[in-house]
């Protein structure tokens, strides 16, 4: 497919548009100064968890996803004598 010239004006147009509109909500946009903050500027521009399992149910799985490690042991039964 090949762009016309006023195509390719007018995409960047529209793209320059955008960011104009995003340079003005950074500007207006406060800083977060702290964590929470943060976290919640974070949480508003991408949104947050949406799981329909239960707080239990979630921690069920994560438990029951763990595996157990052997790391270490060869230390404690390692016999250097």
């Amino acid at each position: 497919m090949t762009l016309s010239r006023q195509e390719a004006i007018r995409r960047l147009q529209d793209i320059e548009r955008e960011l104009a509109e995003l340079r003005r909500e950074l500007d207006h946009e406060p800083a977060p100064n702290d964590g929470s903050q943060a976290t919640q500027a974070f949480l508003d521009k991408c949104g947050g968890w949406q799981d329909a399992r239960t707080p239990e149910e979630l921690i069920a799985e994560i438990y029951a996803a763990r595996t157990a490690s052997h790391r270490g042991v060869d230390l404690l039964d390692r016999d250097d004598g």
